[in-house]
């Protein structure tokens, strides 16, 4: 963004030596296009740790929340993402939320996290979970889980589903729709 910046001002200095009325047509162009950035941009990605991350996840309210652990990294991951924004999309207006964490490591987030998140046009929730203790964190997560991604949790007032491996779009419907209100 600097490079831009550097190149608007010395353009905008430029056309104040021409022409003001031609200045101020440019000048709210740019504002528009900075606006309209903002508003179809990716919410920013939050980084974590564990107990952040459960303090999170485990409201105890009528939210239906699915929780994907995925990676950037792991291609079966990548092939159910359109399945969960799916459902996302479906149940935007509902008691429900999606919220997408992701294990890629922290110092990846603009290099890989936030470009795929942009490629791919994903606007949900995003954490990076940034803690090594994975020894620990897993079997918290659910004592079955072998630490293999992906894995999907649906929680709601307390009480949690785990799903292990991949999940489509008929198995997510299927536990989320007899939850929604």
């Amino acid at each position: 963004m600097g490079y831009l910046y550097k190149n608007f001002i010395v353009f905008f200095i430029y056309l104040l030596s021409m022409n003001l009325n031609l200045m101020s047509k440019i000048i709210g162009s740019f504002i528009f296009l900075m606006i309209v950035n903002s508003i179809s941009a990716q919410p920013p990605v939050k980084v974590m740790d564990f107990n952040q991350l459960e303090k999170h996840i485990t409201k105890k309210n009528n939210t239906v929340y699915i929780v994907n652990f995925w990676a950037t990294w792991c291609q079966p991951c990548i092939e159910e993402l359109p399945d969960f924004l799916k459902l996302n999309e479906q149940f935007k207006n509902k008691n429900f939320k999606l919220i997408l964490v992701s294990l890629d490591f922290s110092n990846q987030i603009k290099k890989r996290v936030e470009p795929f998140l942009k490629k791919h046009n994903i606007t949900s929730e995003v954490i990076v979970l940034d803690d090594l203790d994975a020894n620990t964190w897993i079997n918290k997560v659910d004592p079955s889980w072998d630490g293999a991604i992906p894995v999907t949790l649906l929680l709601q007032n307390g009480k949690k589903t785990f799903h292990n491996g991949t999940i489509n779009y008929t198995e997510l419907y299927n536990l989320v729709q007899p939850k929604i209100k």
